[in-house]
């Protein structure tokens, strides 16, 4: 009996052929989709997130608007300005603390802060990101015992035309 005449053994091959295909495809989007951050402490992580929502609705509430800029095309080992604008009912905070922290979600080697220097109510800072790829920047803003900070996620690119980030715009540019 020959291999094509047994539908036994076509069936078979075909099954196992589809089953190494959905699982080649499954890894892919794994590692295209996940950033590689694992929570020891799920739960309680998920409770200081909930205080901190908590934080930013009374401040919401108390009139302060925290405004964080960055540039329209984010490139790596470029000098841009990142600006922060914090105020309350359109009066700017003045001598606070403001560090913006770069982080990696791939590992904490390249992983840097540095400070804002306040100037005509914004806070600004001139950064070269060292490596292209996707960034979280979180801006902290800090005087006595205010606090308050916000986030963004950024996908720095060798020049425009580079196109490294594209199958992540979806989640790494919006919300700017």
């Amino acid at each position: 009996m020959t291999f094509q005449k047994s539908p036994m053994m076509v069936s078979m091959l075909a099954l196992f052929l589809i089953l190494v295909g959905a699982t080649v495809y499954r890894i892919i989007t794994a590692l295209e989709s996940h950033p590689g951050m694992v929570v020891e402490d799920a739960y309680e992580s998920g409770e200081r997130y909930g205080a901190v929502l908590a934080t930013k609705k009374k401040l919401d509430e108390q009139g302060w608007v925290l405004d964080f800029e960055i540039p329209e095309l984010v490139l790596y080992q470029t000098p841009q300005t990142y600006s922060v604008t914090i105020a309350q009912h359109n009066q700017a905070l003045t001598d606070a603390k403001v560090v913006a922290y770069f982080e990696r979600s791939v590992g904490a080697k390249n992983e840097f802060s540095i400070p804002m220097k306040f100037d005509d109510s914004v806070y600004t800072a001139q950064v070269s990101l060292p490596l292209k790829g996707r960034w979280n920047v979180v801006v902290q803003v800090s005087k006595g015992s205010f606090s308050h900070g916000a986030s963004k996620e950024l996908c720095a690119l060798v020049d425009a035309n580079d196109k490294g980030c594209d199958s992540y715009k979806s989640k790494y540019v919006i919300g700017r």
